[in-house]
């Protein structure tokens, strides 16, 4: 099968997380809580809606660990990079203002998705990433990244 675009699986699981927030979770008075009680639903929910569609555990991958998921930006995307080099560090977005890159500058593997705000909604307008190779700015690979989601594409290779 190799080469699989999954953003229809993707937009299904972030519009799923964001209803369940916004509508059951953000207006709690225990926010610190929901938030917990949030993020173990999310990693069920994306079992279920994501992982559970791609054929990771028949294609040889023995190790439990999911699946790549490579997030491939549009033409003339902005993106933006962690300033921190390590984790548990500051979490500033601006390590180079207006950078741009297209879809053969950068390979970026998946996360999770990303907001600014975590309270009272959310509407996980990034992708939150890891820089895996970037001939151009090699310094940034194993960096953190955010790309808009409206500018990306979300892929699966069920080979690597």
């Amino acid at each position: 099968m190799a080469v699989r675009e999954i953003t229809r699986l993707m937009i299904a699981y972030r519009e799923c997380s964001r209803n369940l927030w916004n509508v059951y979770f953000s207006q709690r008075e225990d926010i610190g809580g929901s938030l917990d009680t949030f993020g173990q639903i999310r990693e069920m929910l994306f079992d279920a809606l994501v992982l559970s569609e791609l054929p990771y555990g028949d294609s040889g991958v023995t190790d439990g660990s999911p699946p790549v998921l490579n997030i491939v930006p549009k033409e003339r995307a902005i993106i933006l990079i962690n300033r921190s080099s390590g984790p548990g560090e500051a979490g500033y977005w601006d390590q180079e203002k207006d950078m741009v890159v297209g879809p053969s500058d950068i390979t970026l593997a998946f996360l999770d998705y990303f907001d600014f705000s975590q309270a009272p909604l959310q509407d996980f307008q990034y992708f939150r990433c890891r820089v895996v190779s970037f001939p151009s700015h090699s310094d940034y690979e194993g960096r953190e990244a955010l790309l808009a989601v409206t500018d990306a594409k979300v892929f699966y290779d069920d080979q690597e």
